[in-house]
């Protein structure tokens, strides 16, 4: 069963521009969809395996449970918050003896339910991501970042970005002041795929993004304290969920921190 608090949300968002599909509206009458993100990722997440509403005897072994999900499709050329998921996070029940290793935080899945949901309305051109963190469930990602470090090599070249990433973090952190070893732990985990340079956070542009960001009443009381110019071999929903991954794993090893960040990620294009 999940034992889930307040300080087990994970809050993901996707920024961009959204195209409709022109039959859209026509298919939804004719088969009497009411098909919103929430939806759409409960859906999605299901056929994944990745998180399941289903009421069964023994509750599913959830990467994350659903508490809302929403996005503007607004279509009016401008970038838009298209979609975002608020999760809370279960604890897995450890096997009698056994002590389990602390799960990666489920990014990418998350990232991918979402982009998913969006692609089956319409054509997306992603601008950000944003994600609402609880560092103290985010385990050891190094192994996993290692394995995965050369899909992002396996790129076309003319595919090449430069991204804006910030951190919020509660002041108390003081993770201004680790700027330069949270920029060294992020390269040794981007192995040469990714080159990463602070900025100053008061001048990082986040056009990529649109304000509001869903989670914004967790997130109170966070301030910018951190910003990175990353040079990435392409951009893409999956390079911003490496990108989060990387940034949160780096600052989880670099500082033990365990109270929730802010992270974006915008594409500088």
């Amino acid at each position: 069963m999940s034992d889930t608090g307040p300080g087990d949300t994970l809050i993901v968002g996707l920024h961009g521009v959204l195209d409709r599909h022109p039959w859209l509206d026509r298919v939804s009458a004719e088969f009497d969809l009411e098909e919103d993100v929430f939806s759409l990722a409960v859906k999605r997440a299901s056929a994944y395996a990745w998180s399941s509403t289903a009421l069964t005897d023994k509750p599913a072994d959830n990467l994350w449970d659903h508490n809302d999900a929403d996005g503007d499709w607004a279509q009016d050329g401008r970038v838009r918050q298209l979609a975002w998921l608020q999760s809370s996070l279960p604890r897995p029940v450890n096997a009698p003896g056994k002590r389990q290793r602390a799960r990666r935080l489920p990014l990418l899945p998350v990232i991918t339910v979402l982009s998913d949901a969006l692609r089956r309305v319409g054509t997306v051109r992603l601008t950000g991501t944003h994600a609402f963190v609880p560092l103290h469930r985010a385990g050891d990602a190094r192994v996993e970042l290692a394995e995965v470090a050369g899909w992002f090599a396996l790129a076309d070249p003319a595919g090449a970005d430069s991204l804006t990433v910030t951190v919020s973090a509660l002041p108390s952190a003081k993770l201004g002041a680790r700027a330069a070893e949270i920029r060294d732990a992020a390269l040794e985990r981007t192995y040469g795929y990714m080159a990463v340079e602070p900025l100053r956070p008061a001048g990082a542009m986040t056009a990529g993004l649109a304000l509001p960001l869903a989670g914004v009443v967790q997130a109170e009381g966070l301030r910018r304290v951190l910003a990175f110019r990353c040079d990435v071999r392409e951009w893409s929903t999956d390079v911003a969920a490496w990108t989060t991954e990387v940034f949160v794993d780096s600052i989880r090893a670099v500082t033990g921190l365990s109270g929730p960040v802010l992270l974006t990620v915008s594409s500088d294009a």
